[in-house]
């Protein structure tokens, strides 16, 4: 039974956003349709499809006539990407405590977070991480807010993917979320919305001293 072409571009383009969130590319490398076409073993339009994809995912960057290159986040990128995340994620808070919605998917994504170890792949801490936040917009209800956060999530993992030299341990930044999950247990609207914009601070800093130790 043959394959149909846009399934091959979809496991290729799985393939490279795999390597994207692991680390396996640095920002600014270059991904030449010849050379993985020679090493996915498929013609250089399904290359292209799969690259179009994850430009489309905010994951490459690509101009006209020219090679895909892996996304680089410049300071005002990360200042930009927090200026979209920190009011819906605090918009959904507000819209969890107020009407007193149910945190268990919250509750379930933070354990998840807990239970891995230190040696786990970055990728797959990238994952529990955004899954965290996904759950926030889930238990909120606002299917707008959502589908917001879902376009932002593939930027956020390799976001999250650069920021690892920042984290001393998987441990601690599941810890992080931990806090973030009691102070919607809180009750206390102002302390939950204090505590999620910290959170967004310290990962907007995190990742702005990263970009400045790579400039020099």
């Amino acid at each position: 039974m043959s394959i149909h072409p846009v399934t091959v571009a979809d496991a290729v383009a799985d393939q490279l956003r795999r390597r994207l969130l692991s680390g396996h590319y640095r920002g600014g490398d270059q991904l030449r349709d010849t050379d993985l076409s020679l090493e996915f073993g498929v013609a250089r339009p399904t290359v292209r499809a799969a690259v179009q994809t994850l430009v489309a995912e905010g994951l490459l960057d690509r101009g006209r006539g020219r090679s895909a290159q892996v996304r680089s986040f410049t300071a005002e990128d990360a200042i930009d990407l927090g200026r979209l995340r920190r009011p819906i994620e605090t918009i959904a808070v507000e819209m969890i405590m107020s009407q007193a919605r149910p945190l268990t998917g919250i509750a379930s994504a933070a354990q998840a977070f807990a239970a891995l170890g230190d040696d786990v792949p970055w990728d797959v801490v990238a994952g529990h991480d955004v899954a965290f936040h996904r759950a926030v917009f889930v238990a909120a209800g606002s299917a707008r807010l959502l589908r917001t956060f879902d376009e932002l999530s593939a930027e956020l993992r390799l976001l999250i993917a650069q920021l690892r030299p920042t984290y001393d341990s998987v441990s601690d930044l599941a810890h992080e979320h931990e806090l973030l999950l009691e102070a919607l247990r809180s009750g206390d609207v102002r302390q939950a919305k204090a505590a999620w914009n910290a959170h967004c601070d310290d990962s907007e800093r995190f990742y702005l001293d990263l970009i400045q130790e790579h400039a020099q």
